[in-house]
């Protein structure tokens, strides 16, 4: 069940979307598999690992988190994969 979810509209290709999400997550040391359909992705911060899932429907990015540090909030991490998505 995820710990939290939330959709990212976005302009473009999945393949661009998915093609910075993949480089945000890897730039920060974590793990980033999928395609322009769907997919996972794993990271760590100072306070546990982040684990969820995404899916790419029509302009649409949806995550959910299906597992993080209990003392970390899903609207920070939210907030967080929004601003790598909107990162040029």
């Amino acid at each position: 069940m995820a710990k939290h979810s939330f959709s990212v509209p976005f302009s473009g290709s999945s393949q661009d979307i998915v093609a910075k999400a993949k480089a945000a997550i890897e730039k920060a040391g974590g793990q980033f598999s999928g395609d322009q359909s769907k997919g996972n992705f794993s990271v760590s911060t100072p306070a546990g690992t982040v684990k969820g899932t995404y899916a790419i429907a029509a302009q649409s990015f949806s995550v959910d988190i299906t597992d993080k540090p209990f003392i970390l909030p899903g609207s920070a991490i939210e907030g967080q994969v929004r601003k790598f998505l909107s990162e040029a």
